[in-house]
């Protein structure tokens, strides 16, 4: 005859305390896991957010600083158009062969260029907002990233000067 005595096993209070610490400790782990997996996604979000602010940068301080003269921009700030001389890359990377315009613009969340009367084409996703404007020779972009995180505001103010331009009114045009 088997009997059990009082030491063996263990009681509904003790596993009544390893539940709620495992619940505890489970509940820590998922909250862990939760903040984690967010500041990725604002991680991601930001490096999404810096690359088309780099790319906007390089297109731009590209195209306007080897114009010979000053850009044009719509009335609404909308679109700016540049007129680029024979022998430079052009915003879709090729080199003009003669006197060319490009025209940028944001249609949907695309950054377009079109060259003279070709059609545009798309070369950046992911923009909001895109606005120009001019003041004493220099383009001020407002470039709004898809997901910018709310710190910085709905656009990042890039200022490119137009360098030639104003180069050729220091020197007279030499």
């Amino acid at each position: 005859m088997s009997t059990l005595s009082r030491g063996q096993g263990y009681t509904l209070v003790e596993l009544m305390v390893a539940l709620a610490a495992g619940a505890f400790l489970l509940a820590g782990v998922s909250l862990s896991y939760s903040a984690i997996k967010s500041t990725i996604l604002v991680g991601k979000e930001l490096e999404n957010a810096q690359e088309v602010i780099r790319y906007t940068s390089k297109v731009f301080t590209r195209s306007i600083k080897q114009t010979p003269s000053a850009p044009t921009i719509a009335a609404d700030g909308s679109s700016i158009t540049i007129s680029q001389p024979t022998g430079v890359i052009t915003c879709n990377g090729s080199v003009s062969g003669a006197d060319v315009t490009e025209i940028y613009s944001l249609t949907g969340n695309n950054l377009m260029c079109a060259i003279g009367a070709e059609p545009a084409e798309r070369l950046l996703t992911g923009v909001t907002q895109l606005s120009f404007a001019l003041n004493n020779n220099v383009v001020t972009i407002n470039v709004g990233p898809e997901n910018l995180p709310a710190q910085f505001g709905n656009t990042i103010a890039i200022d490119i000067a137009v360098s030639n331009v104003i180069l050729n009114n220091a020197f007279g045009g030499v």
